[in-house]
């Protein structure tokens, strides 16, 4: 092996190894689809505010604005997880068996090719793709990761919502049938999972991050410019970090908004 070759190695190693244990207190998230994005932003909110942050994403060895925070915050350790890869999560979380985990914030998720979810087009693949990210994965880590949250001081569970998976504000919609479904679902799978482990103290929540300046929102507008009034993803991240140290077991049966506001069904 080149000498620089075994440097490198050395130093990835030292890397892993100081990121692997978190400091006493230190508060620990882990955070799944944190390479781009609010997901990103997100990593990046809670390491800066001292958090212990396991960022997790499908491909983390291209995941350069993610390598890029770890380096600069060594609290961040990176790990490899499809969300729909059930050997995988139990993978990951076996790794951390014994790890209290303090948040987990279910941010993954995909929009699916918007021509495949409209009236005349519908698509049973992209369907089960969307379903399977947006609402069997959440609920899934959720489960992987439970006995941790349990075994951790705050033991809170986010995951992220939209407005679009609200019945009450789709009088007008008629796009994107299975996103909107798959975030509706979500909503209910939370809600049942509340009811389930409210006795071990854990707090299921539903955020929505608000109108962000996404991927995932270019796709929805079709390439389209965004408009002025959409938030930034480190300005949606800074305030789903402060809502989330205010969740309390009495705001677990509502769905929020960024702002604190509630959102409806």
């Amino acid at each position: 092996m080149k000498t620089s070759t075994l440097i490198s190695t050395v130093l990835a190693l030292i890397a892993t190894l100081s990121a692997a244990a978190a400091t006493p207190g230190q508060p620990v998230a882990l955070i799944t689809g944190a390479n781009r994005g609010i997901g990103l932003a997100l990593s990046t909110v809670l390491a800066e505010q001292g958090w212990r942050v396991l960022a997790t994403c499908r491909d983390p060895e291209h995941a350069d604005e993610l390598k890029a925070l770890a380096v600069r915050h060594p609290a961040v350790a990176l790990e490899r997880l499809d969300v729909t890869d059930t050997a995988a999560l139990d993978a990951l979380a076996a790794k951390y068996r014994g790890q209290p985990i303090d948040l987990l914030i279910n941010n993954a998720g995909i929009l699916g090719d918007p021509q495949a979810q409209q009236l005349g087009n519908f698509d049973q693949k992209t369907f089960e793709d969307v379903m399977r990210v947006n609402t069997y994965a959440p609920l899934r880590v959720s489960q992987a990761f439970l006995d941790n949250l349990a075994a951790s001081r705050q033991k809170k569970i986010v995951t992220l919502t939209s407005r679009a998976g609200s019945l009450a504000a789709a009088v007008e919609a008629h796009d994107n049938y299975f996103y909107r479904m798959s975030k509706a679902a979500s909503n209910m799978s939370m809600r049942l999972l509340q009811n389930e482990v409210r006795a071990r103290g854990v707090i299921v929540a539903l955020i929505s991050p608000g109108p962000v300046d996404t991927q995932m929102n270019r796709e929805w507008r079709h390439g389209a410019p965004p408009p002025a009034s959409l938030l930034a993803p480190l300005q949606s991240a800074t305030a789903v970090v402060k809502l989330i140290g205010l969740l309390t077991p009495e705001m677990a049966a509502h769905a929020l908004n960024y702002d604190g506001e509630e959102l409806p069904w």
